[in-house]
């Protein structure tokens, strides 16, 4: 009587993937067979439970302020420098913002100072505004121990450093 050898599976169902394997293990009472396909589709769907409550919004509070528009304002106003490495070196990018609602930026490499595009800000709730010739750009932005991140989007947050 041939043997039956342990089989294994890899199926798609959509865009998951599915290793079934048929490997029949003894119990202490030997007549009963776990099958690692339902212990994976077990630990499966307890990860996509678990990683659907950790997902959120993607927005980071770091510290929230529950106050009106020129409370957020005001903390904003003043010279912001943020620093980032591009493939010729550092790029400091500037942001000053006066309390009138104009607005100057900037950039500085080892090689070059560009010259300051100025325009308009402002506030609604937690986003920032900046107008520069008709081109709006408006992203949220919160506080992290000083700092101002903007914009606070995942995978795109800007840590600016006030100069003062």
């Amino acid at each position: 009587m041939p043997r039956n050898k342990p089989r294994i599976e890899l199926s798609s169902i959509g865009h998951i993937l599915r290793l079934g394997a048929e490997v029949p293990m003894r119990t202490q009472n030997g007549f009963q067979k776990i099958h690692l396909t339902l212990l994976a589709l077990c630990a499966t769907f307890a990860f996509a439970v678990f990683w659907t409550k950790a997902a959120g919004s993607g927005i980071i509070r770091f510290q929230e302020s529950s106050g009106p528009s020129s409370e957020n304002s005001s903390g904003l106003i003043g010279h912001w420098r943020k620093t980032t490495i591009g493939y010729t070196g550092p790029i400091d990018e500037h942001l000053v913002l006066h309390s009138n609602g104009t607005v100057e930026n900037w950039t500085v490499t080892a090689y070059e100072r560009r010259e300051p595009v100025t325009g308009h800000w402002s506030v609604e709730g937690k986003t920032l505004t900046l107008s520069f010739g008709g081109n709006d750009r408006s992203n949220p932005f919160t506080f992290y121990q000083g700092q101002l991140v903007f914009p606070n989007i995942p995978n795109r947050r800007g840590f600016w450093e006030k100069i003062e």
